[in-house]
């Protein structure tokens, strides 16, 4: 058992350094842990035949599948068009974007209303990062009130099914609905004095760096931009030429092969884009929403042949010297939407000169979402299962490519999950989590409030400082121990594990929505310490009470 304790600490300390990728650090735990003879191979190795990873994996095919469609992007934009003010858009927002991350994996949502954050505060002048840190947070609060709604869940199921115990899809709302509810009230009630608005900007500012090619035989060759009605505008400004031999001001007559860049709005780069005068290639612009595992440089996305970056949101560098950070906004353009969503990094990407999707594609996604929440609430068939048919469901009715539901396949986070099986194995193969749980049940004695208390701090600090799979992974074994040795049922501190896991508000990187957001609402850590504290504060509360009205009513 102390080895099996210092492995467990060795796996902790390195997630908790951030300087270990997580897959790596599971994979080194789970390798000596086989090596030294913890815990049964078979056992360590469980999580790649997992039925929680692999209803992960099929549900981000769904999902992919429903996002595809755009409707999420329509359904925003619409919510958000008549929203006056911050209190009446977070109201309008944060219970939709709630309840759908419930149902399907919430990184494509939070991707795809950042564009819409963006457009709130540049046609009604109310600040994205008022706007787009509750959404994050409605989003982890709203995927823990069902069975599909975030991989920790699912992860719980799992651990718990190899215990004995069974949760249906409803197994964790009785404490994550009134936990969402009063979560979100409290954003929307306080959102405004807790985030200052930072700098006011003017209606549509012109925030977009472009950078413009001319071709060997364009129009504007020979010509200066002034004459062509393309010095300013509106929508746009002519800032530099530059050319082999160094920049040159803006009314310099322009030369083949210049490149040219300008300020403008996300209307100034679509029409930079359709004027015929720069000689572009016939290709599609799309803009695109990078996820949170983007790295490196836009130079790296310019690496390839088939796609070239046009625009980039507040970039003051050149394209090729600004980082690709999480939810960092693009404009690129390419031969199809396929060859962007090929791209590392890409978490959406909208044909930018025609946003409606297909109808027959929309009506056929959010059908099969619909029928496989439909038959995982009925209960009557394995989660797995059911899962993997709406996964083939959307490739046989067209609305996702085989390619698309490829890479909608996250493997970090399937490999993240796996391991976290296999932490699981090592903690109840080696005692650990018998001799935790008695201490548990000698600390808190028969008082039902002192175990819940336990449960849901230590779950809420365990999650803020290592990854959610990593703390669920260790604590399902130890909640099912002591459940069994105080004879209470264990449901309702799985739900409070659940609940309690994805409540790390403070720290931006425990949680992929929130990462996704920190750049486009220019957010540091301290904006998360000051919005995040009261937010877990009053949660984590209404979570213990919901748990330990549930377990006075069992008893």
């Amino acid at each position: 058992m102390l080895l099996a304790s210092l492995l467990i600490l060795g796996c902790l300390v390195a997630l908790a350094s951030g300087r270990v990728p997580p897959v790596l650090a599971f994979a080194g735990t789970l390798t000596l842990a086989g090596l030294l003879d913890v815990a049964p191979s078979n056992e360590l190795l469980s999580g790649l035949s997992s039925s929680g990873v692999v209803t992960v994996a099929a549900m981000l095919v769904v999902a992919a599948g429903v996002v595809h469609t755009g409707i999420v992007s329509r359904a925003t934009r619409k919510i958000l068009g008549g929203a006056s003010g911050l209190r009446q858009a977070l109201t309008r927002l944060l219970f939709p974007v709630g309840l759908a991350s419930s149902l399907m994996n919430n990184t494509p949502i939070i991707a795809m209303t950042i564009p819409a954050a963006e457009e709130l505060e540049q046609t009604k002048g109310i600040p994205a990062r008022r706007v787009l840190m509750p959404i994050a947070f409605a989003a982890a609060l709203g995927g823990t009130i069902t069975l599909i709604g975030t991989s920790s869940n699912l992860l719980i199921a799992s651990l718990a099914g190899d215990g004995g115990v069974n949760l249906n899809f409803f197994a964790f709302t009785p404490v994550a609905l009134p936990t969402f509810v009063v979560g979100i009230v409290l954003l929307i009630l306080l959102m405004r004095r807790l985030m200052p608005s930072g700098p006011t900007l003017e209606p549509n500012p012109l925030r977009w760096r472009v950078e413009l090619p001319v071709a060997d035989r364009a129009l504007l060759c020979g010509r200066a931009l002034a004459q062509e009605g393309l010095e300013s505008s509106r929508n746009f400004r002519a800032l530099s030429i530059e050319r082999s031999s160094g920049d040159f001001p803006v009314g310099t007559t322009v030369n083949p092969g210049d490149r040219i860049t300008f300020e403008s709005n996300a209307d100034g780069v679509r029409e930079l884009w359709a004027n015929p005068r720069f000689g572009h290639k016939e290709r599609r612009l799309y803009e695109v929403t990078l996820g949170a595992d983007s790295a490196g440089t836009l130079a790296e996305l310019n690496a390839h042949d088939d796609v070239d970056v046009l625009a980039a949101l507040g970039t003051q560098d050149s394209l090729d010297e600004s980082s690709a950070r999480p939810g960092h906004l693009l404009f690129v353009t390419a031969d199809s939407k396929q060859v962007v969503e090929s791209l590392p990094g890409v978490a959406m990407a909208t044909d930018a000169g025609n946003r409606a999707p297909q109808v027959a594609k929309t009506v056929s996604g959010v059908a099969i979402l619909g029928i496989v929440v439909a038959v995982l609430m009925w209960g009557r068939f394995p989660v797995e299962w059911v899962a993997s048919a709406g996964a083939l469901a959307m490739l046989l009715f067209r609305v996702i490519t085989p390619r698309a539901a490829f890479r909608a396949l996250n493997w970090n986070l399937l490999g993240v999950l796996a391991g976290a099986v296999g932490l699981g194995a090592i903690v109840t193969s080696s005692g650990l989590a018998d001799a935790i749980a008695d201490w548990v049940a000698r600390t808190s004695g028969d008082s039902l409030a002192t175990l819940v208390v336990l449960v849901a701090v230590v779950a809420v600090a365990l999650a803020a400082v290592v990854t959610t799979a990593a703390a669920v992974s260790i604590l399902v074994p130890i909640i099912l121990a002591v459940s069994a040795g105080l004879a209470v049922q264990p449901e309702p501190l799985l739900a409070l594990l659940a609940v309690a896991a994805c409540l790390s508000f403070v720290n931006p990187f425990s949680n992929q929505s929130f990462m996704l957001v920190m750049g486009p609402g220019d957010y540091n850590f301290r904006d998360y310490v000051r919005v995040g504290t009261p937010a877990v504060l009053v949660t984590l509360t209404t979570a213990t009470i919901s748990c330990w009205l549930w377990l006075a009513w069992m008893q």
